[in-house]
Parts: C-alpha cells; structure tokens; sequence
C-alpha cells in the first residue's frame, strides 16, 4: 500500500504561505462558479503537493521553486505514485494556476510562472468506446417486450432515442410522458436543464410500460415491481439493468460485449450521425455533427466529435475510391 502523502498531522507543519496561497486560488475558482466537485479535486490535489514539498522539499514556499523543482515533483507523480496522464494534467492545472494566480495579485511578489513551462501530457481514453449497432439495439428490445420486460425496455429505448445520460433518464416523470414526446426538465451536467426527447420505440415501450405497472401515487418513471409498496429507483438500478443486457446480447446475437450506459449515449450519436439510427430511416435524413451537439448538450463540438467514432479510412476511401477497410 502506498504511503499517505497527506495527513492532518503533516497538514498542521505546512508552509502558511502555502497554505494560504491555496485557499486564494480556491476562493478565486469559486468567485468564477467552477462545480463544487472541481474544488473538491483542486483542495485534494493542492493538499497533497503541499504536503510533498513539506516533506521532500524542505517546506519551500511554491513561488521559490526552480524548474528542476517541478521536473523532480513530475517524476515522483509519474513514477512514484504513477498516477495517469489525467491526474497529472489536473494537478499542473492547479499547480499552473496558482502561481498564475500570485503572478496577477499584486499580494504576491512573484514575477514569473516557473511552472508554466511544464507541459500536460497526452490525453489517453479512459476506456475504450464501444458502440452498438441499430440492429443490436432491436434484438435486445425485441427480446425486452417479449418477455415483458416494459421497463427495462423504456430505459434502452429512451437512452437510445435522447442520447442522453443514465442520471438524466433516472429523473424522468411519468406525469404528462405521454402527450409531447418529450420528458419533464431534467439537470444535466454543469446544472444544465432542458427535456429529453423520444420517438416510436420509446413511446411504444413507455404504453406498454405505465399499462404493466398500473395506478400509484409515484411520479418517477422507474419503481420497483417486486414489492407490494413501490418505490422509486435509482441510477444504480438502470445500471444493473444495462449489465444484465450484455448477458442476453450474447446469447442472442453470440457476442459478450461489455457495453455501459453511456454506450448507448455514443452509439445514438453515431448511429443518427450515419444514418443507421431507426429514426433516420423514418424521416429520410441522417444529422449534423452541429445537430447532435445540441441534442447532447455539448459544450463543444469538439466534445461531440469525440464521442463518434473517426472517419478517416471513409474519407481516404471516397478521395480515391479504394476500399482501405
């Protein structure tokens, strides 16, 4: 087991002036609404780098390192501790920042920000995409309905009809679900809100669904069926559903894929993005990458754009009509 960096003990010896200095960029991120969850990780990750350098560094101040200073806290992070490029690059965010930070304030006698010579690293994907196809999605659904399984059968339908994330589909309603093709406002990242929308297939299920589970006083869509006293359930829930489609997938189409909820996410993306999706074929059109920005609610497109799958061979293969694949 690794050694703890930081404790309350060590935490009681640090430099002041870092301590201090850490506490002004906080409240300076907080002043700019960043999400209380990248406070969180920024006080983690500042704790931990101060509590190093109280230990390994003499209890320098932050301001007077040298750029070899830096280059020794990289490999101890990359090589002692080996945390991923991710982390990595969050915390030389933070480090960044906070000397940026004293390099503005006319508080801090600091001229120049040594740590901003020290670059991010590559971003590697956290796990590998996996998309399914629109035919997958029909045989899973089809296996769904035939076997009364109305809603589990909702959740896959609407999460591959919106696109949209497993805690958004969690706070959908039942009240009025069936009158727009759209859901109640739910909160989406970044406190986002907006309603998710759905098509046939969902609309299909959802009948089916609220015919099954019959009259109670719960207005969340998804309820335990098991008990004779509903209750309303959970993302978790959605979840072990989605774990339990992989097993039926396999026996049906013979293929163990380990899909998650926000498969469907990408493969919605993709699927309305090529024209495979059920809806396109529909309506006769596939969808911009600026159309299924903002259905994803996408801050960028370059966000969207990350989440289907690369064109590359497709392009070379239309330049020069040769089949790479």
């Amino acid at each position: 087991m690794r050694e703890k960096v930081f404790t309350k003990e060590k935490w009681k010896n640090v430099n002041n002036q870092n301590k201090d200095l850490l506490y002004d960029y906080l409240t300076e991120l907080r002043s700019m609404k960043r999400s209380s969850k990248t406070l969180y990780q920024y006080e983690s990750d500042g704790k931990m780098i101060l509590c190093y350098i109280y230990d390994q560094m003499d209890n320098m101040n932050i301001l007077n390192l040298t750029k070899k200073d830096f280059r020794r806290i990289t490999l101890w992070l990359l090589e002692e501790r080996e945390v991923s490029n991710a982390r990595f690059n969050r915390i030389f965010a933070l480090v960044r920042g906070m000397c940026g930070f004293a390099e503005d304030e006319d508080d801090y006698e600091y001229e120049k920000n040594i740590a901003r010579k020290v670059r991010g690293l590559e971003k590697k994907p956290v796990r590998e995409i996996l998309f399914l196809t629109d035919e997958q999605i029909h045989i899973l659904r089809n296996y769904l309905i035939e076997n009364r399984m109305y809603r589990e059968c909702v959740y896959l339908d609407l999460a591959y009809d919106s696109a949209a994330r497993i805690g958004e589909i969690a706070q959908v309603h039942k009240h009025n679900l069936l009158e727009n093709r759209m859901t109640n406002v739910v909160i989406g990242k970044r406190g986002k809100k907006f309603r998710l929308l759905y098509h046939k297939n969902t609309l299909e299920s959802l009948k089916l669904w609220l015919t099954y589970r019959g009259e109670d006083d719960l207005d969340e869509l998804f309820v335990s069926t098991r008990y004779t006293n509903k209750k309303a359930l959970t993302k978790e829930a959605l979840y072990e559903w989605c774990v339990k489609f992989r097993s039926i997938l396999k026996e049906l189409d013979g293929e163990y894929i380990k899909f998650t909820p926000h498969s469907f996410r990408h493969s919605a993306l993709e699927n309305y993005k090529r024209g495979t999706h059920y809806m396109c074929r529909e309506i006769g059109r596939t969808f911009t990458i600026e159309e299924l920005q903002v259905l994803a609610h996408h801050e960028s497109i370059d966000m969207t754009k990350s989440y289907l799958k690369k064109d590359d061979d497709d392009i070379l293969s239309n330049m020069f009509n040769i089949d790479i694949t």
